[in-house]
């Protein structure tokens, strides 16, 4: 019993030690925290994030140690008792040293993402979109508890994503255009993250060439309809630029809350001449190079397309000159202003010279500012010596309106397909069987006479029988 009395009570201490141990071993422990990251812009639809270990806890010592590629650039704490971050610093570091990633993560469509499991310390945060572009990101992971020691934070660290820059986006709905035709056009940008930043600026700029002023604007702003416009437009060395200022999105009394939403807008403008149109985009984050332009905006282009109608004779070979066509399409009779001898620009009816005649004086023709179709050329006036060819002549644009949107470049051979040639032959007048001159007279004589030398048989005949 004795004996028993000692094995009871040797448990209960070596139970009692393994408790002082556990908590002392609690007491030493840092725990793990979590990082959260919002605020990623949904216009990527996957956006790649990574997190860099800049500081861990030595639990020995109590201490924070820098990693060895971050001492040098390492945030220091302001006046605030906040970290104060050389951004471009820490990104030379960075590139020098090129560390291993503690972790990696996707976002999708604009999705939180979540670090869990981490170590306390200080974390490094990239986030890379190939359509918006963000500022590194720092968060301290850490805390003290009651002791003074350094432990995990038992809350998530939440880091907002602060996008720095754009890759705007630009849509026409027609690469293949007439003149005078509405196109519609979208753009999207995404509201840069400017806290803290004083003199701030977010404006879009858009660049028209052979484009009427935009109009029925309408903007979204996190999907939300805004009351936003573009300025007056300012002509510029072949193109004119029109500004819509969206500063109010991003000054410090709006505390961030647009930082990071897509903004979308959307307008119409008319095409200008026969010469199609370039539009150019891009917004106040876009780097310049040394000349002050944007580098590499989003640029549209819309081709119109043209027909040369070639006059021959019968022969398919000789050329003749001054014949005159109406030009139609889907039976409505088409316009045109003459550009020079024997080219001619689609215009609306009542532009100044329209006219629905156009002339060949040279046996060639050329209308301009087209679109897809098919067009009628309907001889009105054969050249002298020839007839009128009523079947007229046919030519037909592609289609290529869809394989041209969103475009800014064109082939070869798309540019074969808009510049279309067709022919009409007209016969000489000589070479019809005759409708008059002297063989008809010649016919008509002989036929007076022929009846008259019946109508004389005929009363002959009937005095004849009169006498009898």
């Amino acid at each position: 019993m004795k004996n028993f009395k000692k094995v009871i009570a040797f448990a209960l201490a070596a139970i009692m030690m393994m408790a002082m141990s556990i908590t002392a071993f609690a007491e030493q422990s840092t725990g793990s925290a979590t990082i959260k990251v919002t605020n990623i812009s949904e216009r990527d639809e996957k956006t790649e994030l990574s997190v860099y270990q800049l500081a861990s806890i030595d639990t020995a010592k109590n201490k924070i140690e820098v990693v060895d590629w971050a001492k040098a650039v390492y945030p220091k704490k302001d006046d605030n008792n906040q970290l104060s971050i050389d951004v471009d610093a820490l990104n030379a570091a960075f590139e020098a040293a090129n560390p291993t990633a503690v972790k990696k993560a996707e976002s999708v469509n604009g999705t939180d993402v979540e670090f869990t499991d981490l170590a306390a310390g200080v974390y490094m945060i990239k986030v890379v979109g190939k359509k918006v572009q963000y500022n590194t990101m720092v968060a301290v992971a850490y805390t003290t508890d009651d002791n003074g020691n350094y432990v995990a934070t038992t809350k998530a660290v939440e880091i907002k994503a602060k996008g720095s820059s754009n890759n705007m986006e630009k849509k026409d709905d027609d690469g293949l255009v007439r003149a005078g035709q509405k196109v519609n056009f979208e753009l999207k940008s995404t509201v840069p993250y400017m806290a803290n930043k004083t003199n701030v600026e977010y404006k879009i700029y858009d660049r028209e060439t052979n484009l009427s002023a935009p109009e029925d604007v309408k903007v979204f702003v996190g999907g939300k309809e805004m009351a936003f416009n573009f300025g007056e437009g300012v002509a510029k060395d072949g193109y004119t630029e029109y500004t819509m200022d969206l500063t109010s999105l991003v000054e410090s009394g709006m505390n961030d809350q647009y930082a990071g939403k897509t903004v979308v807008v959307k307008y119409t403008a008319t095409v200008i001449g026969s010469n199609g149109f370039t539009n150019v985009t891009y917004d106040s984050t876009y780097d310049k190079d040394e000349n002050g332009e944007p580098k590499n905006p989003p640029t549209v282009k819309g081709w119109p397309a043209d027909i040369t109608l070639i006059k021959y004779a019968e022969d398919g070979k000789t050329i003749l000159n001054g014949a005159e066509f109406e030009v139609s399409k889907n039976g409505t009779v088409l316009y045109f202003a003459q550009e020079s001898e024997g080219v001619y620009n689609l215009v609306d009816e009542k532009a100044d010279g329209a006219t629905k005649t156009i002339v060949a004086p040279k046996g060639k023709v050329q209308i301009k500012g087209l679109d897809e179709g098919t067009y009628l050329f309907t001889e009105t006036k054969a050249p002298e010596g020839y007839s009128i060819n009523p079947a007229g002549a046919k030519v037909t644009i592609t289609d290529l309106s869809e394989d041209l949107t969103n475009k800014n470049t064109i082939t070869e051979s798309q540019k074969a397909l808009l510049s279309q040639e067709g022919s009409i032959n007209d016969t000489k007048l000589s070479s019809l069987p005759f409708t008059g001159g002297m063989g008809t007279t010649i016919f008509t004589v002989l036929g007076v006479a022929l009846m008259a030398l019946a109508s004389a048989l005929y009363f002959a005949t009937k005095k004849k029988a009169s006498v009898n």
